[in-house]
């Protein structure tokens, strides 16, 4: 799949506030977190990426990941320096082993629903999906909160969701996004900081030499 699901620490709150977290309405904590994101001007975290192949071995990449709202986004993995960037117009995703780069309109790629776009501010999670609350694996802290996401406009390159919340920051500690199979390609985010100092030309990506251009949508 050309496109990651990409995405995203944790806090371990006392018993008190952990009891009163839990009883939240989940419609209510996933507007709190959609309110916390949209109010974010920029962001950034380190991630770990699990996938698991079909005899479920798992594969892990760590990176960075940044953002700034609204739509513009850079995600970069160490181990094989790919790059994504959106700038607010088109996806670019840049697969240096292959010397190919891959460019999508921004407005199609949000078409599909696609789960990066909530992180940096765009979509509505209230509006575009069913909610439910879900115990998957281990959580990462105690106090967590999962909950699980239906997607409910056409087109997603996923069949569900599972977000992994701290619930008094109202920060996405866990993002999981399951293939049309069932498959799970989950991010794990640490080291968050909100508000950070990102320059400009982060969101920009200038295609480099040498390389073949693949352009994806209409």
């Amino acid at each position: 799949m050309i496109l990651v699901a990409l995405l995203m620490a944790l806090a371990v709150v006392p018993d008190g506030r952990a009891s009163m977290t839990q009883e939240m309405p989940l419609e209510q904590l996933l507007t709190r977190v959609q309110t916390r994101y949209q109010s974010l001007d920029s962001m950034s975290a380190r991630f770990e990426q699990r996938t698991e192949n079909r005899l479920g071995v798992p594969q892990i990449a760590t990176g960075q990941w940044q953002m700034r709202s609204p739509g513009k986004m850079r995600v970069v993995y160490d181990q094989t320096g790919r790059v994504l960037v959106t700038d607010g117009e088109n996806l670019f995703w840049y697969l240096p082993e292959d010397k190919q780069v891959h460019v999508r309109s921004q407005d199609e790629f949000a078409q599909r629903g696609n789960a990066l776009l909530y992180l940096s501010g765009q979509g509505d999670l209230r509006r575009d999906f069913a909610v439910a609350g879900i115990e998957w694996r281990t959580k990462l802290a105690p106090a967590n909160i999962q909950i699980r996401l239906e997607p409910l406009v056409d087109g997603t390159n996923y069949a569900y969701l599972i977000l992994e919340i701290e619930p008094d920051a109202a920060m996405i500690v866990r993002l999981v996004s399951f293939g049309l199979f069932g498959e799970p390609n989950e991010f794990r985010f640490t080291e968050i900081e909100v508000d950070a100092d990102l320059a400009d030309d982060l969101f920009q990506f200038t295609i480099p030499p040498d390389v073949s251009i693949e352009t994806l949508g209409n």
